[in-house]
């Protein structure tokens, strides 16, 4: 791997890491998180990110988006938002997989249909849904049997299919369009029976019942959907019908973006920590210079840069392979690293600012329980070592 960016990715780099440090603030991640959870995100800056091109950088170049393809830059700039813009960092690059998604997968009828109106309307927020009550993220496993995984289905009813089931914990409650998965055949392994139908959250007999409280709360809300004999029409399948765990798992390595936020979350952590440790004075001296305090800080930065080169290295790899659909292994890996990267800066942290860290006038307080709120995403450490174990 080259670990030289080219620059255009330091160029973007650049521009984002600007954009975070000069719009956004721990001051106002506060004022979005005291509003009801179906009005945090803050339009104003969610317009501002469409203005410089941002949010649809990864719009193909013919609809006038950005075209980047490239899963390095992405994760670097992913990395780059979340250490300078916290939880508003979401808002940036969680369009960018369905953007590609859409130029990977979707027929050129839905791309005319809707690449434009991302690029027409600032406001455009796109989502997937998978989980559902009885089934997570990987609903295919533990068991691949006829009749086991999603009970939401879709049958053909002439040029429309018909939607009924319940989704959860979906943090796209509030977007204007939904990947759904869901089943197109009952007696099928789902492996064999699962499609991606594209759905317009306007759609009647679509709803969001439910949004979810969480312990570490988010900019776009997590709620519960119910599709209600919802109607759309045939060519928004993306893809072929059942055919839609293919899907799923070879674009699963494009949430890598995840993993790295994670990472650049993580520097936020450590660099709280370190500053912190050089202003407070215990025993006539700066607390990094105690040896059990300065310590703990050289290992989060060892672990830092561990996992954000192999996250790095990963993505590279990804970029290399030039494949719409890519084994999801990375992915696992990274994600485990990541999640198990946050709780080790967390834990230092804590003990780095003893009391204060649980103090919520801190900004530390936040991090921290974000970490730990945050470890069932795209599943837990030990169901993704499970699904690693299982390609190996």
């Amino acid at each position: 791997m080259d670990f030289e960016f080219t620059e255009e990715q330091k160029s973007l780099a650049a521009l984002v890491t600007d954009f975070f440090k000069n719009e956004t603030s721990p001051e106002l991640v506060e004022e979005c998180l005291r509003k009801d959870p179906k009005e945090r995100i803050p339009m104003d800056l969610v317009k501002k990110l469409h203005d410089v091109g941002l949010s649809t950088l990864c719009v193909p170049a013919r609809y006038g988006g950005g075209g980047v393809t490239s899963l390095l830059t992405q994760v670097l700039l992913a990395e780059r938002a979340a250490q300078y813009g916290g939880l508003l960092s979401e808002l940036l690059f969680l369009n960018w997989k369905w953007q590609l998604d859409l130029a990977a997968v979707g027929s050129q009828e839905l791309q005319d249909e809707f690449f434009p109106q991302m690029m027409e309307d600032p406001y455009f927020q796109m989502g997937e849904t998978v989980t559902e009550p009885d089934h997570g993220h990987d609903p295919r496993l533990p068991y691949d049997e006829p009749g086991s995984g999603l009970k939401t289905y879709a049958y053909r009813d002439g040029d429309e299919y018909v939607i009924n089931g319940e989704k959860c914990f979906t943090d796209a409650a509030m977007a204007n369009l939904l990947f759904v998965y869901l089943r197109t055949d009952r007696k099928k392994p789902l492996s064999q029976s699962m499609s991606v139908i594209l759905v317009p959250s306007k759609t009647p007999g679509f709803s969001v019942v439910k949004i979810n409280p969480l312990m570490a709360e988010l900019i776009r809300p997590v709620g519960d959907l119910l599709f209600d004999n919802v109607r759309v029409p045939v060519r928004y399948l993306l893809g072929e019908e059942n055919k839609g765990y293919n899907i799923l798992d070879g674009r699963y390595i494009h949430w890598l973006r995840i993993a790295a936020s994670s990472v650049g979350g993580a520097q936020a952590i450590y660099d709280l920590t370190r500053d912190y440790a050089k202003t407070r004075i215990q025993g006539g001296k700066p607390i990094i210079q105690h040896q059990i305090v300065g310590s703990r800080i050289v290992d989060m930065l060892l672990h830092i840069e561990q996992v954000r080169y192999f996250i790095y290295k990963t993505a590279w790899e990804c970029d290399q392979n030039q494949s719409a659909l890519c084994l999801p292994l990375g992915h696992n890996l990274c994600n485990i690293a990541a999640k198990e990267l946050g709780v080790t800066v967390a834990r230092h942290a804590a003990e780095v600012f003893g009391a204060r860290a649980a103090l919520k006038e801190l900004p530390i307080e936040g991090y921290i329980r974000g970490v730990h709120g945050h470890l069932h995403g795209f599943e837990t450490v030990t169901f993704n070592q499970v699904k690693a174990m299982t390609m190996l």
